[in-house]
């Protein structure tokens, strides 16, 4: 958990920049992005800068513009520059590149004879991740719920998605999007090689805010 650190410098705001001060959506959307990939409860923060818990919250609803002060101390406590918060720098951890020869074997179920490979895994700092799914002609994905949302492109081919009360044929090009509570199973049909990218965004945690 980022600690507050003795206010620096770099926390600064250059001069050149105070004319064009960014929305209150643009900051709020900043400072909870940045809080919850750092694992930082709305509470805590609030503690780290000693503000109101719904003051702060109503920050990062856009309804409240902080002060320059404010945000210096939003900015100490997450242990980030100003600039990012103002959207003129990027923090490092904030953009990850995945190349491909950097995808992952993903195992599917026991006996399953398919292919997944793992793009971009769910970590505690992102919740959503995407995989590289190439079903067999058996089903593959067996009843396979989760929390959050699920949208399956069809890059090649043809596949089947079984929900409870209805079958979903997709073709190239083709995209499903659903709750991803829903059971869903999932294998190819007809001819040919079968591809699909499936992407997986997960509940926040309740810790996250």
């Amino acid at each position: 958990m980022p600690k507050a650190k003795a206010a620096t410098k770099r926390f600064d705001l250059p001069s050149n920049k105070v004319s064009a001060w960014p929305s209150s959506a643009s900051i709020a959307a900043r400072i909870r992005t940045i809080r919850r990939r750092k694992g930082v409860t709305l509470e805590k923060l609030a503690e780290m800068c000693s503000l109101d818990r719904g003051y702060l919250s109503r920050i990062e609803r856009g309804q409240k513009t902080p002060s320059v002060a404010t945000l210096l101390n939003i900015g100490e406590a997450l242990g980030v520059q100003m600039s990012h918060l103002f959207g003129e720098t990027v923090e490092p951890n904030a953009i990850t590149v995945i190349r491909h020869n950097q995808y992952t074997p993903f195992p599917g179920p026991a006996g399953a004879k398919d292919t997944m490979l793992m793009i971009t895994p769910e970590s505690a700092a992102r919740r959503a991740s995407l995989v590289l799914f190439e079903p067999g002609t058996e089903t593959t994905i067996g009843a396979a719920e989760h929390s959050g949302e699920e949208i399956l492109f069809m890059l090649e081919g043809q596949a089947e998605v079984k929900f409870v009360d209805r079958n979903l044929t997709l073709s190239q090009g083709d995209c499903v999007h659903f709750d991803g509570h829903l059971k869903h199973e999932i294998r190819k049909v007809g001819h040919g090689r079968a591809r699909m990218l499936v992407f997986v965004a997960r509940d926040l945690s309740k810790a996250a805010g």
